[in-house]
């Protein structure tokens, strides 16, 4: 065992011809070898190891050439369970690999190993995070469905000049995540590289960007082209769909193109502030409507006419046809002032009113009612609970903790549903 990790420390220079004199040359080793090879850059291997081999690789490597075999020691974590308990067949708790290709597919289990891995931090792997993962690559299908719905191909993002607004705001969006995915791939923070491109294919690129391309047909041939990047920028970690999705979307096939794999990785970080906040402003004013609209039992219905009151002079007129069309609005106002018998919500930046008129208030006026006297009840029980004194000192503390935030949230609540009917009452 000691002659094994003795050996084994000579790893970084014995197999590139050192001490080995004439023996090899030219066919196990080349002369050019040492030169070109040595020092490394990284080394990647589990904690369990780092005295036995690493460390002897370190101290023999000094001792022998003067320098250190490598710049970085990247320690991968252990794979567990959900519970944080070590895999055993005894204990029935092993995920087969294989078996979860099978199931989810070799990308949605490499992506769920890379969101996982926080440093320092063992992986507890569940069933739960490899479902997210594979409605993941569920979701880039659909996305990539979409876009072939209204072109039959799409030119990459360097083939093309970006004019539409929605074009411009996701371009600079994924100029954001390229820039915040480079950081954290150099500094091997692989869970959270991974998280930035959840972010945004799914919460920015999807969510968001698909629908609002509704809007403006012209920015679909940008948002496939925007894609397609980001698809190179995705590709480390999902390397199948990725290649497949690109291939796709350029109307293309691997065996008679390049694969994606050789495509220059994405590297422009240039961001955009001013369509950011123009969208920023629009979406907000989107989930302010929808949120009015809630209040008043409309939330999927069509309405006729809404007002935006904001809080800046910015000029918002580029943002009506977005608004109108996602929070199904005839029209879209600006005002400079508060709108007397609406439906209000307040948010950031903005004010929202829906004119009430020719709306039966009634039964959402129960309604809210009948939810202002559970939540009074609920508020009431947990404050008396928690204003008894032998209750507070006998009790364990994780239970007075569960009842305090209870509390906490039915206070809000509470407080939520009294706004709403002040609002509808006024």
């Amino acid at each position: 065992m000691l002659d094994t990790w003795f050996s084994s420390g000579l790893w970084p220079f014995s197999t590139l011809g050192w001490g080995n004199g004439d023996y090899g040359k030219g066919t196990l080793w080349q002369e050019e070898d040492m030169k070109e090879f040595y020092p490394n850059s990284l080394i990647i291997t589990g904690f369990d190891i780092l005295f036995f081999w690493v460390a002897r690789m370190m101290f023999q490597s000094e001792n022998a050439l003067k320098e250190l075999p490598f710049k970085d020691i990247y320690l991968h974590a252990l794979v567990k369970d959900e519970h944080g308990q070590k895999m055993s067949k005894s204990k029935g708790n092993v995920i087969d690999p294989i078996d979860t290709i099978k199931t989810h597919s070799a990308d949605a289990l490499r992506f769920t190993l890379a969101s996982l891995a926080v440093q320092g931090r063992d992986i507890k792997l569940s069933s739960d995070k490899l479902d997210q993962m594979r409605n993941f690559t569920n979701k880039l299908f659909n996305a990539s469905k979409y876009l072939l719905l209204n072109a039959q191909k799409f030119d990459d993002l360097d083939k093309i000049e970006i004019k539409t607004e929605l074009g411009r705001y996701m371009q600079s969006r994924l100029h954001v995540a390229t820039k915040e995915v480079r950081e954290h791939l150099e500094t091997y923070r692989f869970n959270d590289a991974a998280t930035t491109l959840y972010r945004f294919l799914w919460n920015e690129f999807c969510d968001w960007g698909i629908e609002l391309s509704k809007a403006q047909k012209s920015s679909v041939v940008e948002l496939g082209a925007i894609f397609k990047e980001a698809m190179k920028l995705l590709h480390p970690f999902m390397p199948f769909i990725t290649e497949h999705l690109y291939q796709t979307l350029s109307a293309s096939c691997l065996e008679e193109s390049e694969s994606i794999m050789i495509k220059p990785y994405p590297a422009d970080t240039k961001q955009d502030t001013e369509i950011e906040q123009l969208f920023e402003r629009i979406i907000e004013a989107i989930v302010s409507i929808r949120r009015a609209k809630a209040t008043i039992d409309m939330g999927n219905q069509r309405i006729k006419e809404a007002y935006i009151k904001k809080d800046t002079s910015e000029n918002l007129d580029k943002a009506l046809p977005f608004i109108e069309l996602l929070a199904k609005c005839d029209k879209v106002s600006f005002t400079d002032e508060k709108i007397a018998n609406a439906a209000r919500d307040v948010s950031d930046n903005l004010e929202v009113f829906i004119p009430l008129s020719g709306i039966d208030l009634s039964p959402i006026i129960a309604r809210l009612e009948s939810q202002k006297s559970k939540l009074q009840k609920e508020v009431d029980k947990l404050s008396n609970m928690l204003s008894n004194e032998r209750f507070v000192a006998n009790a364990p503390q994780n239970v007075v903790e569960q009842n305090k935030n209870a509390l906490k949230d039915a206070q809000a609540k509470l407080t939520k549903v009294s706004e709403e009917l002040e609002s509808l009452r006024a």
